[in-house]
């Protein structure tokens, strides 16, 4: 039986990005609910022992008082902390993270999938796949990378046991006594590879770049080094602290330079200083583009060849796709074409205003989805503060009514190029 409710913003996903605004609204008194499990991406997508790449002192969850960063929450329960010299390991960051939700947005978070958005009466109605349905003001989608995977076109036909994207880990049980293939450099590719190395499963490296990059190992940095290449929140560099500090400031140049900027070189693709050593055992094939993927027997045959055109066969029980991620809303599933048909894009992702809300009145996107329309901060848990405390203020002190179906006529496409990228915590040089 359909059950039939009202709020006054919505909050679509329960990650880093989600429960901060949670947090900041419940504060500001602002009427909202909070729909998905609490960092459902890195307890189930994110393979246990990872290690994340991001600096430890960039990757608090900023609350409303700012006293429950991660150092705190390290020292509350006697682990060991130090801002950049120690890395975070993926299972305490999740803790930290179930931990400010317990804190700050307590009894709030809804354990619920949606199955669809479509405009409503007085804004938007969001069904879910347990029967209720619920009319919101507002919408914020912050559901991070899972939806936007991305697999290259002749290799999705093969059969899911035959291959898989590195987002689907998790348990790598499922891949013990098989031969496996992992194809990146970034990284996924270098972590799941150690990580499989190291629980004994016979594994091969197979990446287009003849080298494999790492990020260089934490260490205490001079004068002329922070005043030359001064550290941010997403990397070193100054262009990069300019990015990490002033989104609004990014988000009033043009499109093209966003574009640059989001999805740059300077991020990557290149592994974590900690998993430079964990590979040295694993058997790499570099420099090798895979020309074909075909199943033989029970397994897959990939035709690999060099910069030469020297050709080699390399067969597999399972081959990971360490490939990135495409941002494609059209992909998310639960979007109305009341809605699609009427979001401006910008290569994919949705063009949007100051306020992260989009051409669809009502409808706000944060997180990796806004890194075109705000710069590459949005890539990482450290640009969660922005539209946590911007958003936050825009929603508690804009009350207007949204209007109903007065949308503008549909938007074509931006005709920016495609861009793929890695995952949030693998991406910070």
């Amino acid at each position: 039986m359909t059950r039939l409710s009202t709020t006054d913003v919505a909050i679509i996903g329960a990650g880093p990005y989600g429960l901060a605004l949670a947090a900041h609204l419940q504060t500001r008194n602002v009427e909202y609910r909070l729909f998905g499990e609490t960092m459902a991406a890195w307890k189930n997508n994110m393979p246990a022992g990872m290690l994340l790449k991001s600096y430890p002192w960039a990757s608090s969850i900023p609350g409303p008082d700012a006293q429950f960063s991660l150092r705190s929450f390290c020292a509350e329960r006697g682990y060991p902390y130090h801002d950049e010299l120690i890395p975070l390991p993926l299972d305490r960051f999740i803790e930290y993270g179930e931990a400010f939700q317990e804190r700050f947005v307590a009894g709030s978070c809804e354990k619920r999938t949606l199955t669809s958005l479509e405009p409503g009466a007085d804004g938007f109605r969001a069904r879910f796949a347990d029967g209720e349905t619920v009319d919101a003001r507002r919408v914020v989608i912050a559901v991070g990378l899972r939806p936007f995977r991305h697999l290259p076109e002749d290799v999705a036909q093969l059969p899911p046991q035959l291959r898989s994207h590195s987002s689907d880990y998790g348990s790598l049980e499922y891949l013990d006594g098989k031969e496996t293939v992992v194809v990146g450099s970034g990284a996924s590719a270098t972590d799941l590879a150690a990580l499989l190395h190291e629980r004994g499963i016979r594994t091969t490296l197979v990446a287009r770049q003849s080298r494999l990059r790492f990020a260089s190992r934490p260490r205490p940095r001079t004068l002329v080094e922070r005043l030359t290449a001064p550290t941010s929140g997403i990397g070193q560099g100054w262009q990069l602290a300019i990015c990490a500090k002033y989104p609004q400031l990014i988000h009033l140049l043009s499109e093209d330079t966003r574009f640059g900027l989001a999805y740059g070189k300077a991020l990557g693709p290149f592994g974590s200083a900690s998993a430079k050593e964990r590979v040295a055992g694993v058997p790499l094939r570099l420099g090798q583009t895979i020309y074909s993927a075909d199943v033989r027997g029970d397994r897959v045959e990939l035709l690999l060849a060099d910069a030469a055109g020297q050709r080699q066969v390399l067969q597999a029980d399972h081959v990971i796709y360490a490939t990135g991620y495409r941002i494609d809303v059209s992909r998310m599933g639960f979007l109305s074409p009341a809605i699609l048909n009427h979001l401006r894009l910008t290569g994919g992702a949705p063009t949007l205003t100051r306020n992260y809300e989009t051409s669809v009145p009502g409808l706000h996107f944060v997180g990796p989805a806004a890194a075109p329309s705000f710069g590459p901060v949005c890539r990482f848990v450290y640009g969660s503060r922005y539209p946590a405390r911007h958003l936050a203020h825009y929603l508690a002190t804009d009350r207007k009514r949204v209007p109903r179906l007065r949308l503008p006529p549909p938007a074509k496409a931006s005709a920016s190029p495609e861009f793929l990228l890695e995952r949030e915590s693998e991406v910070l040089s």
